[in-house]
């Protein structure tokens, strides 16, 4: 059973200021969990999920809780929440600056709807893209309603 800080701390993720004291996000759904248990470049912070046997077949190592549905529904931003949800700490920008830059980037000037945003991604993602430099005046990367899984 979560506590009701737990709830609150989770449901506080879907702000961005909340996000950013955190270095937390949020991520819903089976098919984005699987992407991102798939991924080098998340490090996952927890699962939470309705089915036992879902967490069991993703073979991955990070924390996780079973909840039940009302549970679920109380910490998910969606309508109707979709079994799993998972927080993912942010990625260290600094961390791939310093790797070097190499392949093919697309760079985003002034995107402000964070649901463009998302599917500029998944487009870029779609045809290859190795990355995606944002500039500091577009859509919050992290935001829920534009969140995607990426490489690179």
């Amino acid at each position: 059973m979560l506590s009701k800080a737990l709830i609150k701390q989770l449901r506080s993720l879907q702000v961005k200021k909340f996000r950013d004291v955190e270095q937390l996000f949020v991520v819903e759904g089976p098919k984005l969990l699987d992407e991102l248990v798939n991924s080098p470049a998340w490090k996952i912070d927890h699962i939470y999920s309705t089915d036992e046997q879902l967490i069991s077949s993703l073979n991955m190592s990070s924390p996780y809780s079973i909840i039940n549905d009302k549970e679920l529904k109380q910490i998910s931003a969606l309508s109707t929440p979709n079994k799993v949800l998972a927080t993912v700490k942010y990625s260290d920008s600094q961390e791939r600056s310093e790797a070097g830059i190499s392949g093919f980037y697309l760079l985003l000037d002034k995107i402000q709807d964070p649901g463009n945003l998302g599917t500029i991604i998944r487009i870029a993602d779609w045809f290859g893209v190795d990355g995606i430099i944002c500039s500091s005046d577009t859509a919050d990367f992290y935001n829920p309603k534009g969140y995607s899984v990426q490489h690179g």
